[in-house]
């Protein structure tokens, strides 16, 4: 027992053999071979990887740059942009040089943020692999197509139409391939990439972007047939210089009053017009659909489709109702409205300009009694593309000849109020649906009509009968003639055209048909 416990006291001074240390040393060193590939993962793991406040600084930065730069990031769903540091720095919004708030390491320059648009919001993330998906634009600076619910877009490839997809060229306005969309039959179901025939089509639109134009002949006087100079806007802003507003009375010279912001009065050539057909009520607009075609159908299944008759022979108020269901009847969120004298004017200035056929005429549709759209039965119109405002047929059809066409274009009475004449409105449609003109008693006071109209701009004798633009008839609304038609009747010949306007009462011809607008 004493030899045990003098053993014990002399280990507890003496400490560890030399025996004992290597052994220790050699299991530390075998603890720290099996620790160290687990601390090179967790290294190699965290390397690059910044902290969540450097991260939301940068996110933030990234948020104010997209708010302060809506034009570049569409609000459509599925849209993806890829954001770069070095972006960021530049336009100020972050400092030359970044650091992470924690680790102090310097973050490199071309790092990009994945700003990605879903569900109404914008989000944000790191991602240095980010691709770009984003919904085509040409380079014309035309406003993207609004495509509204169950419209589809849809592009030619030479012999049909396909289902286009949005994220590839599907309209170029440069080339003059405005954007057509269409709402397919009930029951009719299609894919991106599927052929649609032309009778698996209920409606037929073209997207007509938003733009100024130079104003030409501003000042009631006359002018040749010329290109317009039309140049589209971003967005809803409004670059024109000059601004109108309406004068219409019960009697007068003019119906609205307009004045040049920069110069005091409008100056041909110089000063410029926001199109005021994209202006809807309190609303402005990134541009409108117009039917490809004259209605057709019946005034309870209203269908804008080629190669069948156009609805006709109803009275003003049939047509601008049985338009109006559209939006309900194919469950469209959008405005459906019978065609607005000012719309029509900005189908035809755009027709007018080096996106259109330009100074060429289009060709008339005169295919006879059948009142066909897109001139003939069938897909006749794929070959009658010289009666498209583009001669392609990407354009908008039947604005010169086959039917007369009512547009919403009212000449008040002489106490200065809503005219019906024979349209039979049952009450007062909402003035944004249909345009003013001043009362008169002369056909060819020109004078009355409005900028933009496609009326007394486009003139080559102004106050003649038969003054318009190629010819075209030129009869301004008066005395019981308070509703204005347009593109004259086949049987017109030259006289007809997308410059012809023409009174009438709103009664129900045979002749007279009509054309719908979404906004």
């Amino acid at each position: 027992m004493l030899y045990t416990e003098i053993r014990g006291d002399y280990m507890k001074k003496r400490g560890f053999t030399l025996v004992e240390l290597v052994g220790v040393i050699i299991i530390l060193a075998l603890v720290t071979l099996l620790a160290i590939p687990s601390i090179l993962r967790a290294v190699r793991g965290t390397k690059g990887e910044l902290s969540d406040a450097t991260k939301n600084i940068i996110y933030e930065a990234t948020q104010l740059y997209v708010s302060e730069n809506p034009n570049n990031f569409t609000k459509k769903s599925g849209n993806i942009y890829c954001v770069t540091l070095d972006t960021l720095t530049d336009k100020e919004y972050l400092p030359n040089k970044i650091y992470d708030s924690v680790t102090g390491e310097e973050i490199p320059l071309d790092s990009k943020v994945e700003v990605r648009y879903e569900a109404g919001n914008f989000s944000y993330n790191l991602n240095n692999s980010c691709e770009v998906h984003v919904e085509y634009a040409d380079n014309s600076g035309a406003n993207r197509p609004n495509l509204l619910d169950n419209m589809i877009p849809v592009r030619y490839n030479g012999s049909s139409w396909v289902y286009a997809d949005i994220y590839q060229e599907w309209y170029n306005y440069d080339a003059k391939q405005w954007a057509n969309a269409v709402v397919l039959n009930s029951g009719v179901s299609k894919k991106v990439g599927d052929t649609i025939a032309e009778d698996e089509i209920a409606l037929w639109y073209v997207w007509i972007p938003r733009y100024t134009y130079t104003i030409f002949n501003g000042n009631n006087g006359s002018a040749s047939q010329q290109i317009i100079n039309v140049k589209f806007e971003s967005g809803i802003s409004t670059s024109g210089t000059v601004s109108c507003r309406d004068n219409v009375s019960g009697s007068g010279s003019s119906s609205e009053i307009c004045n040049d912001a920069t110069n005091g009065s409008i100056v041909n050539g110089r000063s410029t017009y926001t199109h005021p057909a994209f202006t809807f009520g309190s609303e402005e607009l990134t541009g409108f659909w117009v039917g490809k075609f004259e209605i057709s159908g019946t005034v309870t299944g209203v269908t804008i489709k080629p190669g069948v008759s156009s609805l006709r022979g109803q009275k003003l108020s049939s047509f601008f109702n049985a338009i109006k269901k559209l939006q309900d009847d194919y469950k469209i969120n959008g405005d459906s409205h019978m065609i607005k004298n000012m719309e029509w004017g900005a189908i035809a200035y755009l027709k007018q300009s080096k996106y259109g056929l330009g100074t060429t005429d289009i060709a008339i549709n005169n295919n006879g009694t059948t009142y066909y759209t897109g001139g003939g039965s069938g897909t006749s119109y794929k070959t009658n593309i010289a009666q498209s405002t583009t001669g392609n047929i990407y354009g908008v059809y039947d604005m010169s000849g086959n039917a007369w066409e009512y547009t919403m274009g009212n000449m008040v009475n002489s106490n200065g109020d809503f005219y019906a004449s024979s349209s039979e409105f049952a009450k007062v449609p909402e003035d944004k649906y249909y345009d003013k003109y001043t009362y008169g008693t002369s056909n060819t006071a020109h004078a009355r009509g409005k900028l933009g109209d496609a009326t007394k701009e486009t003139l080559t004798t102004f106050a003649n009968s038969t003054g318009g633009w190629y010819s075209d008839r030129s009869l301004f609304v008066i005395s019981n003639y308070s509703w204005f038609r347009r593109g004259g009747d086949y049987s017109l010949g030259s006289n007809s055209g997308v410059f012809h306007f023409f009174y009438d009462s709103g009664y129900n011809y045979s002749n007279y048909s009509s054309r719908a607008v979404l906004s």
